[in-house]
């Protein structure tokens, strides 16, 4: 199967997980398009003074990919500045947010899986 994120419909999301403005959210692949553990794949554009608010997931696991611009992360309460070629892990049961604080686009993919045990 193969799809291109350049051109998947995308939806635009107010607050985020709490956050503030607004994010466009593309849904490349979603858990009917696996077999295994992953449950999607997501390019999310972020323009400037947007956030994806601090939140938590149970047992999943996030990788957030950021393909363009850059913005602080916070994971498990400590902000970290991200750039492009930054992967981030974000665990289990693990906080973790995102605020665009530039004057640029933030562009990334986040790739979910769930850890069934």
């Amino acid at each position: 199967m193969i799809r291109n994120f350049l051109t998947c419909d995308g939806q635009t999301y107010a607050n985020s997980h709490g956050g503030v403005g607004e994010i466009t959210v593309q849904k490349v692949f979603r858990r009917t398009d696996f077999q295994g553990a992953w449950d999607f794949v997501l390019r999310v554009i972020m323009p400037p003074n947007s956030s994806m608010g601090v939140h938590q997931h149970a047992r999943d696991e996030e990788m957030y990919i950021i393909l363009k611009g850059k913005g602080l992360m916070t994971i498990e309460g400590e902000a970290k500045r991200v750039g492009v070629g930054d992967m981030i892990l974000n665990k289990p049961e693990g906080t973790h947010g995102l605020l665009n604080d530039s004057d640029e686009d933030i562009e990334l993919l986040i790739i979910q899986a769930s850890n069934k045990t």
